[in-house]
């Protein structure tokens, strides 16, 4: 299932995926608390994050696949690295995701007074930054690296004139 689709590995499909939805969901979910229009519209957001969780968590089992394809001693560390980095990150999109839900929890009555929800609003604001930071950043080295193990020998092979 995670192994190839159309004769290409799924992970080369995935990962793109994964590296533009944890960060876009972490910037959405952000705005969707400190905009008070937009907060009613927070289940959209624990909705996309479970989505960037599913699309996390395919990229992760297609990744092993491929590494299982790719096994020789010729592959090199950098693969390794890549997977030993990569296999963190779906708890960085579950954190996401969990947050998301315990945000949308804290803040979907209405019917508060401005002292009661002033430390909801406090909370979800710090959670959902410093959550999405951490996953914007995890992200960003995760498909660093997974780019360095595809393309530095090429690119490194390559003419440049």
């Amino acid at each position: 299932m995670f192994d190839l689709i159309n004769g290409l590995p799924v992970h080369v499909l995935v990962v793109h995926a994964v590296v533009a939805l944890l960060p876009l969901m972490a910037v959405v979910t952000v705005a969707f608390v400190v905009r008070p229009r937009w907060r009613r519209e927070l289940p959209w957001a624990v909705l996309g994050n479970l989505v960037a969780v599913a699309a996390t968590y395919a990229a992760m089992e297609s990744g092993e696949k491929l590494q299982g394809r790719l096994s020789n001693p010729n592959f090199g560390e950098v693969a390794k690295d890549h997977g030993d980095i990569a296999k963190y990150l779906i708890f960085f999109a579950l954190a996401q995701f969990v947050v998301s839900l315990i945000v949308w929890l804290l803040l979907r009555t209405r019917d508060e007074s401005p002292r009661t929800s002033a430390p909801k609003l406090a909370t979800s604001v710090v959670l959902t930054l410093a959550v999405g930071v951490a996953a914007i950043a995890w992200t960003y080295r995760v498909g660093d690296s997974g780019a360095q193990a595809a393309w530095k020998d090429t690119i490194a092979a390559t003419n440049n004139k």
